[in-house]
């Protein structure tokens, strides 16, 4: 796990892991053959949008190509990735481990992708940059910024929300108040939590605050219910209690922050390590990373009330837990990846498949992953209920390349 912590602007490594590649292991449960992808070496920082309609999904990545960071993006249909197309591109951006670009495929066939780019010298100054296409990638608009608050600070963790065919809600964690001292006090504010319209032809409407203090780099995760939008991310509290809340839009406007469990986490810094979010009809996913207790450990909860209350959380991985966890749907369920420590202190991507009613359907290690930020967050999307995983790998030559497997879940064991 890392921790960053606001007054020193720094990761701290908290626990270490081996370095090794993709291998078998003793809880495979499925087969996953490594999948060739068009990303080069350098390849960091995936993404994966699954299309809708789902016999479809975008991988999207960043290299580099001499003083360019690329942002480019690749079709999965079938069996196979089409050639790369090019998003976007720039010399002045932020690309990180954590904070990773990502496109987002509206139902209108629509699709929207952003980055992150330096406003200032200070590291953590930059803003997020939002294009738009309407022929499937191979056009982009020029970049617009949900923000106008003009700040040197940090915007980012971005995460999207369908609001109907033609519109698309995004949030983001945005420090405008986290800079110099705010109305004449000499502390620093919070990090917020804010939200914009992204309308039919790409504009941007206005942000607002939806929560005024959160974990300052947590990534957020959005979804829309029978009953509108919810959005989780990692709260704030005035005694560092840093646990996953959700707050629904309603015909009232977003609604107070309610935890989905009371974990207690208290910790001085932020652990860089978001929740996941899958919502449909009344049903809400919520699955998380927390150390309260002093123990590692993933969750997950389900509502069934479009996100206003949930179940008792599921425990998994309680003491070699590290986090980076993701949601899916996949036949009549949901698919959890998350990373954990093996026995040799190693790093591995477990898998398990889920029934809507919360029945471990099937459990599965696909083996052990480049540890510390290497492996960055792996990702995982449904393509014709076969879940297609990326990950961050690295090279004998000290580099990073971007891997992806496609995995049957529910297969008989051999």
């Amino acid at each position: 796990m890392y921790l960053k912590n606001r007054n020193a602007e720094m990761f701290r490594k908290i626990a270490p892991v081996l370095v090794m590649l993709l291998v078998p292991t003793a809880f495979v449960h499925a087969q996953a053959p490594s999948l060739e992808n068009p990303s080069g070496s350098g390849a960091m920082a995936p993404g994966l949008t699954a299309l809708p309609g789902g016999s479809a999904a975008i991988l999207s990545w960043i290299e580099k190509d001499g003083e360019d960071h690329v942002l480019k993006l690749s079709r999965f249909e079938g069996d196979s990735f089409a050639e790369a197309g090019e998003i976007a591109r720039g010399r002045d951006w932020f690309a990180n481990w954590a904070d990773t670009p990502a496109v987002h495929a509206r139902a209108d066939g629509a699709w929207i992708a952003h980055w992150l780019e330096k406003s200032a010298e200070s590291t953590y100054a930059y803003d997020v940059r939002v294009t738009f296409s309407t022929d499937e990638g191979k056009s982009w608009s020029p970049a617009r910024t949900p923000h106008a608050d003009g700040t040197p600070t940090e915007h980012g963790f971005v995460s999207y929300f369908p609001a109907d065919r033609q519109r698309t809600g995004m949030v983001w964690l945005d420090g405008r108040e986290t800079g110099a001292a705010r109305d004449g006090h000499d502390h620093e504010g919070f990090m917020t939590l804010r939200t914009a319209m992204i309308e039919a032809d790409g504009t941007i409407g206005p942000d607002r605050l939806i929560d005024d203090s959160v974990c300052d780099c947590c990534q957020t995760a959005g979804g829309t219910t029978a009953l509108g939008p919810v959005v989780a991310y990692r709260n704030r509290t005035s005694e560092e209690i840093r646990d996953i809340a959700v707050v629904r839009r309603t015909a009232d406007g977003w609604t107070e922050p309610r935890l989905v469990h009371a974990d207690g986490w208290k910790i001085g810094g932020c652990p860089v390590n978001g929740p996941s979010l899958l919502a449909d009809g009344m049903q809400v996913v919520v699955a998380w990373f927390t150390m309260a207790g002093d123990e590692p450990k993933v969750r997950f909860a389900v509502s069934n009330d479009a996100g206003a209350t949930f179940g008792p959380p599921v425990t998994r991985s309680p003491g070699t837990a590290l986090g980076r966890v993701q949601l899916a749907w996949i036949n009549d369920g949901f698919a959890l990846s998350w990373m954990e420590e093996d026995q040799d202190g190693a790093a591995r991507l477990r898998i398990a498949h889920y029934s809507l009613q919360g029945e471990l359907l099937d459990d599965l290690a696909l083996g052990q992953l480049d540890g510390g930020r290497v492996s960055g967050f792996p990702r995982i999307a449904t393509v014709d209920n076969r879940l297609l995983v990326a990950w961050t790998a690295s090279e004998q030559d000290k580099g990073t390349r971007v891997m992806t497997a496609l995995v049957d879940l529910d297969r008989p064991e051999n």
